[in-house]
């Protein structure tokens, strides 16, 4: 009931133009997220990650990039998955504080940039049963911040995951490459887009957003970038 309740304050918040205080200093933002521009110069940015994998390095592609090849084309992330960044996600998916989608959403709007024209934004599916126990899938919530700030077609309904795997934040990088094959997703076949932005929350091992590319690919996408808040080693 928690979860609806916070659904619900959400959606009256987003109806009424009430004034946004910043989430750390509690300032009026100035803007229309909740995070001032002082605040926001000190969360922690990704400095000179990989031009592929998104890891954080000095500069170029980092040598597991050079050595191997990644499903997907690109992947480009906002910031290390630490303070205070964990906690609005954490607030956000496990406590339903939905307005922080609308902040990272924003700030991924602003500070990400495509090579190309993309076809369609694709948030990561989630199972039914975890959706219907969180209440809402957090890629839909910030993809759609995302194809409204940048005019581009969102499409929430062609991908779905139709095999439950166990969390992966509660999983190793052995047992996550285990669980996650490019089976447990599923692409409707009139899905026609030839390059596809897909939105992620969290990318640690990256084994989620390789999955979910190879089953794009084997429905006929050529191109895959993936967008996430956070990008974090798995060490």
């Amino acid at each position: 009931m928690n979860k609806w309740l916070k659904i619900v304050q959400h959606l009256l918040g987003a109806c009424l133009p009430l004034p946004c205080h910043c989430v750390l200093c509690l300032r009026p933002s100035g803007r229309k997220i909740a995070l001032c521009r002082e605040c926001e110069a000190c969360l922690p940015w990704l400095i000179s990650p990989c031009n592929r994998c998104g890891l954080m390095m000095r500069e170029g592609i980092c040598v597991k990039c050079l050595r191997q090849k990644l499903p997907f084309e690109r992947c480009q992330a906002l910031f290390d998955y630490a303070w205070p960044v964990d906690e609005f996600i954490g607030q956000w998916k496990y406590a339903g504080e939905l307005y922080f989608a609308k902040l990272l959403g924003t700030l991924m709007a602003e500070r990400l940039s495509l090579r190309e024209t993309v076809d369609c934004i694709v948030p990561l599916p989630l199972h039914p049963l975890r959706q219907r126990e969180r209440g809402f899938n957090q890629t839909i919530e910030l993809a759609s911040q995302i194809a409204d700030l940048k005019g581009l077609p969102l499409d929430r309904w062609s991908c779905t995951k139709i095999k439950s795997t166990p969390a992966q934040s509660s999983l190793g990088k052995a047992a996550r490459m285990q669980y996650l094959q490019a089976s447990v997703f599923a692409i409707d076949k009139s899905f026609q887009a030839k390059h596809v932005l897909v939105i992620e929350d969290v990318v640690t091992t990256g084994s989620t957003v390789g999955a979910f590319t190879m089953a794009l690919k084997h429905a006929g996408v050529e191109t895959v970038d993936i967008w996430a808040v956070c990008r974090t080693h798995p060490d």
